[in-house]
């Protein structure tokens, strides 16, 4: 047989072997498939539709005209009216607003008075791109807003009527290392401990170890334990090193509580490795857990706020991204590290991220059962 002939067999013979692979044929059709939709259609970098808080201390008819102008853009939702700065910054801890819009008293009579007056602009800078989307659009309104009313005015005024002030808090220097480096570690946290755990009962299912637990009178939900506990060891201190070097290398303070952010990582540890287990019931090797995780990772660094804003995300895009259990730690971890958060401010995103780990570990639960029997 000839060299052609012999690669021509050998060519054949894997197109077999993928042929009856049909996890791995689905992988090569899902993986371009869920690329192109998400790229395409979910990311979109300019953030419209930001929570947004008022702060108003005129109440007029020209502070409200103010709101109506921000809000008519379709880069601010007006989620709610506040009496202190001490109230907008609860709404940027617990994450329902990400700009404060501040209207002085006296605002409606400086304009009368044909006095210059000023509104604020409160920005999260823990987010670069949100500050950046939301100061320009509000810059782009207030400079028309007063060109109208210079205009009106009908006479040469040597300054604006109407100026912008902006102020952003927790990051004012819009470093790009304070917003990345906390979402770090739930990005390698979901990647080794579902990855970890995929391939580790792949591993033991192709070495025949898993018989010797089929054997055992150990029952689903003890084996799933024990699967999750070392790896709980481990993910803290993937995390600790994460925090440890961020602060030193990158300057990243931490602004709240290190106990606390320590406690809630269990809950998203555990969901992550349940995934995992849940993985490794389905592959038949290891090659096939590392495909199902890499194929994970994917709608995780898109969906869940990691590299693109969340609020830039169509409707459906976030509905899909609330289900990912990366979603609600980047906003646990950032919430504890860039503002402070406490207890209280994390509830909501504390019972979804407990809701989602439950669901896993039934899943792996059921899955494992299922095996073993």
């Amino acid at each position: 047989m000839s060299a052609v002939g012999r690669v021509a067999v050998v060519t054949r013979k894997e197109l077999i072997q993928l042929r009856r692979d049909r996890l791995t044929l689905g992988m090569m059709v899902l993986i371009p498939l869920m690329q192109l939709l998400l790229f395409g259609y979910a990311i979109d970098t300019d953030v419209r539709h930001t929570p947004t808080v008022v702060l108003d201390a005129d109440r007029s008819a020209a502070s409200r005209d103010l709101v109506r102008r921000l809000q008519v853009t379709g880069f601010y939702d007006v989620v709610g009216q506040v009496a202190d700065y001490g109230d907008v910054a609860r709404a940027f801890r617990t994450q329902d607003a990400r700009v404060g819009v501040v209207v002085p008293a006296g605002f409606a009579a400086g304009l009368t008075e044909r006095q210059p007056v000023a509104v604020q602009l409160v920005v999260d800078g823990a987010d670069p791109q949100t500050v950046a989307s939301a100061t320009l659009a509000a810059t782009t309104v207030v400079t028309s807003w007063s060109e109208q009313v210079r205009a009106q005015r009908g006479v040469a005024v040597p300054a604006a009527p109407i100026t912008l002030a902006t102020s952003t808090w927790y990051n004012p220097d819009l470093r790009t290392a304070v917003y990345i480096v906390p979402g770090l570690v739930g990005v390698i946290l979901t990647m080794t401990m579902v990855m970890f755990t995929a391939m580790g009962i792949a591993r033991e299912r192709e070495r025949g170890t898993l018989e010797q637990l089929i054997v055992s009178p150990i029952r689903p939900i003890e084996l799933v334990l024990g699967k999750i506990v070392p790896y709980l060891a481990i993910g803290y201190l993937q995390m600790t090193i994460v925090l440890g070097i961020g602060a030193l290398v990158f300057d990243v303070p931490v602004a709240g509580s290190l106990a606390l952010l320590y406690a809630l990582a269990a809950l998203f540890i555990a969901a992550n490795l349940a995934l995992g287990l849940f993985f490794s019931t389905l592959a038949r090797t290891q090659q096939q857990a590392m495909q199902m995780s890499f194929f994970f990772m994917l709608p995780n660094l898109l969906l869940s706020g990691f590299l693109f804003p969340f609020e830039a995300m169509p409707r459906l895009a976030q509905v899909l991204g609330e289900a990912v259990p990366l979603t609600h730690f980047l906003r646990i971890i950032r919430g504890v590290v860039l503002r402070g958060a406490t207890w209280p401010d994390l509830l909501p995103e504390v019972g979804a991220l407990a809701v989602i780990g439950a669901v896993l570990v039934g899943a792996s639960v059921l899955r494992f059962h299922k095996t073993l029997d």
